[in-house]
């Protein structure tokens, strides 16, 4: 039987996500979380069939949390379920590998049709969502971002925090020059010259989100 993630802090939502997954599959198999933390302790341990993403969680901004996850489970398929429809943010969701994107306004026959077609392997998006070029400066960040492995991620995650090398050296239980090193691989994939560029980048890309 199909075994799903929903990582979603909004009560109805991850109900009415739930109501759709089980008239899809009364058999489905579903595991809730509300934090990213959460849903990454979860991914780490289970292959899911389908895992549904909310766009912002109490302790992820952005699309940070669909790259973390991503970075875990490369091959996993995981659908976006967001309050924004902008073509823009559906873009930067397939460019950093999600299969779906769900908006929170869809009907539960709609999110059937979604979770029914990720399920049979097919991407899914919602209806009269223009596209959004591929020169967009977000898409391409988003690509970027997607090239982080997840300790890469990490390290980003804690220099956007104000977190100086040593620290998260501590944080993570790493040597600083593992720190360092990581440091210019991000700056290379996202094609900065140094931290603060790095940071303004990504506070930028998830503001528009």
């Amino acid at each position: 039987m199909p075994h799903i993630l929903v990582a979603d802090d909004h009560p109805m939502c991850a109900t009415a996500l739930g109501m759709a997954a089980r008239a899809v599959d009364p058999g489905i198999t579903k595991d809730c979380v509300t934090t990213l933390a959460e849903a990454e302790e979860q991914v780490r341990r289970t292959d899911y069939d389908l895992i549904l993403l909310d766009l912002m969680l109490p302790d992820v901004q952005g699309f940070a949390g669909l790259a973390v996850l991503r970075a875990i489970r490369p091959a996993a398929t995981i659908a976006i379920v967001s309050g924004r429809e902008e073509p823009a943010v559906v873009a930067q969701a397939q460019a950093l590998g999600a299969k779906g994107f769900i908006p929170k306004s869809s009907s539960i026959d709609q999110m059937v049709g979604a979770i029914r077609a990720l399920l049979d392997g097919q991407s899914w998006l919602p209806e009269g969502i223009a596209e959004t070029s591929l020169s967009d400066h977000r898409v391409d960040l988003a690509e970027r971002v997607g090239t982080l492995s997840i300790a890469q991620l990490r390290v980003l995650r804690a220099i956007v925090n104000g977190h100086q090398n040593k620290q998260i050296a501590y944080d993570l239980q790493l040597a600083e020059p593992t720190v360092k090193s990581h440091l210019s691989a991000i700056f290379r994939k996202l094609g900065v010259s140094n931290r603060t560029q790095a940071v303004l980048a990504l506070q930028a890309f998830d503001a528009e989100n």
